[in-house]
């Protein structure tokens, strides 16, 4: 197996779900391993570097959101690969190696590999391109993305990998999406829950894609800001759930910053952190 990748998670409040699915692996891998943590105000990145003297956990001074906090992790990486998982992802060297291993295999022209996260698209069809992937799970070749650059410093949250993908396509690269190789994905268990933490995820997710469609010319029609942030406010009226007004609500005042030309990040670099 390739020793030439470096693995990077992002812990936000992750340690109960990193301890969860991962201190078999941490505990055994000779793999060079950096997580890095958001400033989690549950002392994840205390009790991490406690239970993990060996790994590189890297304890960020503020919340820098995913991709931000995934670029300190790329900043620090040698060799040719960076695997930027999740989480709540269920791994092991096993997967790693099938991955790296069809990286290792591709000559072409290829940036991006990442495996697939849900069961039923699990096949052993070989390696298709395509135009996007998930951020939960993504190989990266290390000297082709020096041409493209990492993530964008503007997004907190979200639509950071559709971001990527766009401009890595852009640079002349493919992408590809790797059927052979499964991880299992829990999905949204990696930062806890709460009122105020749903509607802040929620106001930045309807910023990012406001930031998205804007940058790459895509905010016509059903993408517009207006359009969205109509649907938006319409649905947070007519939700049954409660919490899925709070999550509308949320989506609809992201769009509505947006319009209105703030930033996803505060003068002082702290995100923007609206009330419910």
């Amino acid at each position: 197996m390739t020793s030439d990748v470096t693995i990077i998670i992002v812990s936000y409040n992750s340690a109960a779900v990193i301890l969860k699915n991962w201190k078999t692996f941490l505990d055994n891998t000779q793999l060079k391993v950096i997580i890095v943590d958001n400033s989690s105000p549950d002392q994840s990145g205390e009790l991490l570097s406690q239970t993990f003297p060996h790994v590189n956990v890297l304890r960020l001074g503020q919340n820098f959101g995913y991709g931000r906090a995934a670029n300190e992790g790329f900043a620090l990486c040698q060799g040719c690969f960076a695997l930027l998982l999740n989480p709540d992802l269920v791994i092991s060297e096993e997967v790693v190696w099938q991955l790296t291993s069809l990286a290792e295999k591709d000559f072409g022209n290829t940036a991006i590999w990442a495996p697939v996260t849900n069961e039923s698209d699990y096949s052993n069809e070989t390696p298709r391109a395509v135009a996007a992937v998930s951020g939960a799970a993504m190989l990266f070749d290390l000297e082709k993305m020096k041409n493209v650059g990492f993530f964008d410093d503007n997004i907190f949250l979200y639509s950071e990998e559709s971001d990527l993908c766009c401009r890595t396509r852009r640079a002349g690269y493919e992408i590809m999406l790797c059927p052979s190789v499964y991880l299992k994905h829990f999905g949204d268990s990696s930062s806890g829950k709460d009122l105020s933490l749903t509607f802040m995820k929620s106001w930045h997710f309807g910023w990012s894609r406001c930031y998205f469609y804007h940058k790459h010319g895509l905010d016509e029609g059903k993408h517009s800001v207006r359009s969205m942030y109509r649907n938006y406010r319409l649905k947070s009226y007519l939700s049954l759930s409660f919490m899925s007004r709070i999550d509308y609500r949320g989506k609809a005042e992201g769009v509505r910053a947006f319009m209105e030309g703030k930033g996803a990040f505060r003068h002082d670099g702290t995100p923007q952190k609206n009330q419910v």
